[in-house]
């Protein structure tokens, strides 16, 4: 209680010092002011534009603010402020794309410019996303796979690395829902975020345990341009699953408060496959809210978020295909029910000597339901972590080098009330300490190094009696690790750059993988955890490439992946209740691959752009079998035109996307290979203004030809059920934006 007033005392209590500062935009050869310049302010998330004399106003004393300042036909600046000195900003010409920043890392870093393997992905209408999914959408970055279980649950796969493998975070900390299951998703919504940072490799160093094999970073939607109000409504309808998706948005701001307020349901029957077939019980449903606060404050700025998403989604057994199909949007038996709320505070305060310190601490509540064969749930598990995450940034010395340093934690309980379960009631406590450092040196060359030291802690409690299913011992066990990152970027000539990284990351096992015996339903066969499992250590070296010219972007990214005491699960030829018996073990893995690709908008036919990708990732152990659940090699094209006019028809864009997915037949024992497919895409894009209201039309068909096709890391795969077959879509958007009285 007492953190909680101290929380909104930050919030409400009205401060006299209020200092502004006005900083002029202009072109860097012409020297002439550029109008109506974007201008965003990543730690606030508050943006405005610059005025008819390029001018844009700051109001704070903070002695530094990090400001990102983007203009159609400019390079994007990124660069931290004085107000109190600096009185002018130079954009420099150039036709090559508008740059974003990569958040996610120890500092903001233009896309292009960091160190570290970072994809983005904008979550705001883009049109080209294809999926129902979130984890659907993601799969169409290059190195990014889909672990499905029917049209709406996914798990994002990583270079060949999912589920715990993987460390999401949301509102500054990191998402805990269960993810230990294959037919667990990923537990999230896009209402309500800008965008989601992708980090291809190990990050344990800035995220600790889990980060593994990536990092999904999920960026909120900023909040209104200064002293107005903005809101937006969407509806969407896909034709195969007769389904809806409805969202809203409501955002204000007003000098130094900003609120915001997201809300959505989404509805879907079961889909269809190539073959017109209807897939039984594959519908779901979801609902999500989400709020914030923030406030700007003279040297901190502070926010208070919180999120709500409920998800249920029918789950498809073997059986149920000889049967007749009734249609509904209500999951039929058995179906998942699952319910995660989030609140989190945001926190950075700035120090005279430009130094700042950023405290993000949040609480995840999640219950999981599975209901089988009645009303009451055989499966409810609540998931309660606290968390928290501190950083200190130190001011740049000497304009060379600058040192961050941190912590991260959590306190987690599991908890079981129904008749069935797949791990015991246990606690689990994380604790991590890292220092990186940047040195730069110069304009076009820096270094990165740095260390961390973690340790977590598991208990669980005992459950049942030994030798039946369902038994649990008695569990104690401390893991600890050491990991270190060391990255450098370097500008080799005026087109060239060149980003190599040298990582290693760690994951303690989980409960499942510990302690599991029993059949796990929504994956049709009897697992039984290894309580002798060693933590995992990844090793990864990581090399980019890249070259730009005002025509074509082109990199290259190989990689290569040692992990030590791979976990995974090994079939034998045992059975047991009706089910495969399964056994988690370790061994040795080797992973590697790469992902290349090109990007071509000539000059001056600046509305053409044509784009290209290839990502391949192959494991196999120490005995050089390959591991299971490798995505199979993809390679995309897309060719997309972009039209602007005066008339009310202001912005048009069409485009057309060939997915093609090489045969799968590098596989681990009693894994089925997977044939070859090409999937054809396409869509429209309109943007029209009625006086001052702005109207959004998207259209898009996925999978023209109705292609019949198994998708290698479908879980359905193994019974026979096809993908999804074609699928028209249909969004439209009306925003509003009032500007208000200073």
């Amino acid at each position: 209680m007492k953190t909680l007033s101290v929380i909104l005392l930050l919030f409400f209590t009205q401060f006299n010092l209020f200092a502004q500062y006005q900083i002029k935009v202009a072109d860097k050869d012409t020297k002439q002011a550029v109008v109506a310049a974007e201008v965003y302010f990543l730690e606030s998330k508050t943006s405005t534009t610059t005025d008819e004399n390029g001018v844009f106003s700051i109001n704070t004393k903070n002695p530094a603010m990090l400001v990102q300042i983007s203009f159609v036909g400019y390079k994007t600046f990124l660069g931290t402020l004085t107000p109190q000195n600096e009185s002018i900003v130079f954009l420099e010409p150039s036709h090559f794309d508008l740059q974003e920043v990569v958040i996610s890392g120890n500092s903001s870093k233009l896309q292009g410019e960091n160190v570290a393997n970072v994809a983005k992905l904008s979550l705001t209408n883009n049109a080209e996303t294809q999926g129902l999914s979130l984890s659907q959408k993601l799969a169409g970055v290059a190195g990014i796979s889909n672990f499905s279980t029917g049209a709406g649950i996914g798990k994002p796969v990583i270079r060949g690395l999912s589920g715990n493998r993987i460390a999401v975070f949301s509102q500054g900390i990191r998402i805990e829902n269960q993810q230990w299951g294959d037919e667990h998703g990923l537990g999230l919504d896009e209402n309500g975020y800008e965008q989601v940072e992708i980090i291809k490799g190990p990050a344990s160093l800035l995220y600790g345990s889990d980060a593994l094999g990536g990092v999904l970073y999920f960026s909120d939607e900023r909040y209104a341009k200064e002293n107005s109000l903005e809101s937006i409504i969407s509806s969407e309808y896909n034709s195969n699953t007769d389904g809806w998706r409805n969202t809203g948005a409501f955002k204000f701001s007003k000098n130094r408060f900003h609120w915001n307020a997201f809300g959505g349901y989404t509805t879907h029957e079961d889909y269809k496959d190539g073959n017109n077939d209807l897939v039984p019980n594959s519908r779901f449903h979801t609902g999500n809210f989400k709020t914030s606060l923030g406030y700007t404050g003279n040297q901190f700025i502070s926010s208070l978020k919180y999120s709500f998403l409920n998800e249920q989604y029918g789950l498809t057994e073997i059986e149920e295909n000889t049967e007749s199909v009734t249609k509904g949007r209500q999951p039929e038996l058995p179906y998942q029910d699952l319910t995660t709320h989030l609140i989190s505070s945001e926190n950075t305060v700035f120090f005279d000597n430009e130094s700042k310190l950023k405290v993000d601490l949040g609480y995840v509540f999640n219950n999981r339901k599975e209901f089988e064969d009645g009303e009451d749930a055989a499966l409810d598990m609540n998931l309660s972590t606290v968390s928290y995450n501190i950083k200190w940034y130190s001011p740049k010395l000497n304009d060379r080098w600058a040192l961050t340093v941190g912590s991260q934690g959590l306190y987690q309980t599991n908890s079981n009330n129904g008749e069935e379960l797949l791990i015991p009631d246990a606690v689990t406590s994380d604790i991590g300490l890292f220092a990186m450092s940047d040195y730069y040196y110069s304009e076009k060359s820096y270094w990165q190094i740095g260390l961390r030291m973690d340790g977590r802690h598991i208990n669980g409690k005992q459950h049942s009696n030994e030798n039946k299913e369902g038994y649990f011992p008695v569990f104690s066990e401390t893991y600890t690790a050491f990991n270190f990152s060391t990255g450098v970027y370097q500008q080799l000539a005026k087109n060239f750059a060149l980003r190599a990284n040298l990582s290693s990351g760690y994951r303690a096992p989980n409960m499942f993988e510990l302690l599991s015996n029993g059949v796990h339903e929504g994956t049709n066969r009897y697992e039984i955890g290894n309580s002798a499992l060693k933590t995992e250590n990844s090793y990864q070296i990581d090399i980019s490439l890249d070259y730009k010219n005002e025509h074509i972007e082109l990199f290259l990214n190989p990689y290569f992946n040692y992990i030590r005491n791979f976990i995974f699960l090994q079939p034998s030829n045992e059975m047991q209740d009706e089910q495969p018996v399964y056994y988690y073990t370790q061994a040795h893995a080797y992973l590697y691959g790469g992902e290349t690709g090109f990007h071509f908008h000539p000059h001056p036919l600046d509305w053409l752009h044509l784009e290209g990708s290839y990502s391949s990732a192959f494991g196999e152990n120490a005995e050089q079998n390959a591991l299971p659940l490798m995505p199979s090699q993809k390679l995309n094209a897309t060719i997309r035109a972009s039209f602007s006019r005066e008339k009310f028809l202001k912005k048009f864009s069409v485009y057309l996307q060939n997915q093609y997915s090489f045969a799968q037949n590098r596989v681990a024992q009693y894994e089925t290979t997977t044939g070859a497919y090409n999937l054809l895409n396409a869509g429209l894009a309109f943007e029209f203004h009625f006086g001052k209201q702005k109207v959004l039309l998207n259209t898009v068909v996925n999978n023209i030809f109705n292609q019949k096709y198994y998708d290698h890391l479908s879980r359905y795969k193994q019974d026979d059920i096809y993908n999804m077959g074609r699928n028209f879509t249909i969004r439209l958007s009306l925003p509003f934006q009032y500007s208000i009285d200073k």
